[in-house]
């Protein structure tokens, strides 16, 4: 079968698999709108995974639309007004608490549900008809998808999946069992909860963006140790008894907002700190609960929510849990494959590249570096080079092969520079216009992992895609001191020859010049836009940010 997969909500994007052979391609619609988090009907996205895979929009067997009602038919109906909500979302908004409400409400009716799911079909079967598609199309539950987007790429055959973000077909927590295959729910939390807005309102109030910048209150909060603000986070999210304590539908918003007001005299590092360790803790009372009942040790994980890496840290910390995995496209973005997955029920196998995007000929890179004048060379041996110049303090941003699929830049679309040097991280900062108590993550050789962090042999699956923070050792604190956070924490990606044998090269080569196994590894992007996915896109950030060399594929590129 040829299968499409599209996600509609935020963060949209395509995938295209072509079962049987296992031929698999996915890019979100940011990466071609250059529209960070951009939504709506994934248009660019489907069109681009159908040329990456050869075939045409006529010749699909199947489509998979994740979530029945999330977006509801009339935002997708009309997503002029759509996009207009996504822009302007504030957590405090009535707006919000009226459509979260609906969704609730709709989802507890098997008629508007079952409406909704109808419309919302021959909605995208309209847009999809204009594309050349004429395939079925079936609507997947929101976190169904989710839920078998983590277990089908987990490698588990059992495993306990939870998942948990915002809204989503009016639900934001579940907790199911994988199985031969198979997901099975076992229990599922309305989204008129504590966890729904907890965190959100919190990234608001702290003067980020809602729904987009709660990593970066996850990073401010490693900048203190004053926990004195838990009680006050205690009344907005508490955990009993294996789910979120209940909100009234019309619960007075007021109320929230009061607890707010007594926290402006407190640092934005207090505020932070204090709700991010209650938030651990609230989740390993969350898990213990779970784990205890169900008896299943391995854990799999997917949703917005979990690209919180400490919480991700602090439940592969527990004595219970024998294994934790995140899907590496956990939010709303990686819904697509969750979609098809949950149709076509493959037999779960470890994910082996998340390498799913364009790419390009040389003959292409070789004639935009001519078109551009830009002063190249091509080395005979180019992780040689390239391991060479990071030794010599330079700056190096890495084009190479497929885009990454997911939020994370694995060394693809990544800018490399030294981790032994305190400086490099503000020199950084200055070039890509980043906040300057965002941390840096590494790229570790594999071979190195225990010599470097603490406890990550109990996430394999994660430290592959830079999904979970570990603590770091005594010596790689010392050696790598650019990047490690504040609290002593580092968010790994370790790297072996079949993961990505070009970075891997360099990273060897550059152990070998300077004895130290990691390098800074950032995603190659100006601040506040996706990352590059054309050579274009990569020359024009390179020569924005002046970075030292730019490695286009086996070109060599140098800052004139």
């Amino acid at each position: 079968m040829r299968v499409l997969g599209i996600c509609d909500s935020q963060d949209a994007g395509a995938v295209c698999l072509i079962s049987g052979s296992g031929k698999l391609s996915a890019v979100n619609e940011e990466r071609l709108s250059r529209v960070k988090l951009q939504g709506g009907f994934p248009t660019r996205a489907i069109k681009e995974v159908l040329r990456l895979q050869g075939i045409a929009p006529e010749s699909l067997d199947l489509v998979a639309a994740a979530s029945r009602m999330t977006p509801s038919w009339i935002l997708r109906s009309f997503p002029s007004i759509h996009a207009r909500l996504r822009g302007g979302n504030k957590q405090f908004s009535t707006l919000l608490a009226l459509y979260m409400t609906y969704q609730v409400l709709a989802r507890k009716s098997r008629v508007f549900d079952l409406a909704e799911a109808l419309v919302s079909k021959a909605v995208l079967e309209k847009k999809l008809k204009k594309m050349g598609v004429k395939a079925r199309i079936a609507m997947v539950e929101h976190h169904t998808a989710h839920a078998y987007a983590a277990y089908t790429t987990s490698g588990f055959d059992e495993a306990l999946i939870f998942t948990i973000d915002g809204l989503g077909d009016g639900v934001s927590f579940t907790v199911s069992t994988g199985l031969g295959g198979k997901v099975t729910r076992i229990f599922e939390q309305q989204a008129l909860n504590d966890i729904t807005l907890y965190y959100s309102r919190l990234t608001e109030f702290l003067g980020f963006a809602p729904i987009r910048d709660e990593g970066k209150v996850m990073g401010l909060a490693a900048y203190c140790r004053d926990y004195s603000l838990v009680p006050e986070a205690e009344k907005l999210l508490r955990v009993e008894n294996g789910r979120f304590r209940r909100r009234n539908i019309f619960f007075p918003w007021s109320a929230d907002k009061q607890i707010f007001q007594r926290l402006k005299h407190k640092s934005r590092e207090a505020v932070a700190a204090s709700f991010q360790v209650h938030l651990e803790r609230e989740i390993v009372k969350l898990v213990s609960y779970w784990v205890n009942k169900t008896k299943i040790s391995r854990i799999a994980l997917s949703g917005g929510f979990f690209a919180n890496i400490k919480v991700n840290q602090r439940i592969a910390e527990m004595e219970a849990v024998r294994e934790v995995y995140v899907y590496p496209h956990m939010g709303d973005g990686g819904l697509a494959l969750g979609a098809v997955y949950a149709l076509t029920r493959p037999k779960p196998r470890r994910l082996d590249t998340v390498f799913l995007g364009p790419e390009f000929s040389k003959e292409d890179i070789r004639k935009l570096l001519l078109q551009r004048k830009l002063l190249f060379e091509r080395p005979g041996d180019i992780g040689r080079e390239v391991a060479g110049l990071l030794s010599r303090g330079k700056i190096v941003a890495r084009f190479s092969g497929a885009m990454e699929y997911g939020p994370r830049a694995l060394g693809n679309r990544s800018i490399l520079a030294r981790a032994n040097d305190r400086a490099v991280p503000a020199e950084l900062n200055a070039k890509l216009s980043r906040d300057a108590f965002m941390p840096f993550a590494p790229v570790i050789l594999r071979e190195a992992r225990d010599g470097c962090c603490i406890n990550a042999h109990k996430s394999p699956g994660c430290t592959r895609f830079m999904n979970i923070s570990c603590q770091c050792t005594e010596y790689f604190k010392t050696v790598c001191p650019a990047v490690v956070h504040e609290d002593g924490t580092t968010r790994p990606q370790f790297v072996g020859p079949e993961d990505n044998p070009g970075l891997y090269a360099i990273l060897r080569e550059y152990h070998r010049i300077t004895g130290i196994p990691a390098l800074i590894n950032t995603s190659f992007n100006i601040h506040e836009e996706p990352i590059v996915c054309t050579p274009d896109e990569a020359c024009a950030a390179f020569q924005k940010a002046r970075l030292d060399y730019l490695v286009l594929d086996d070109f060599l590129v140098r800052m004139g």
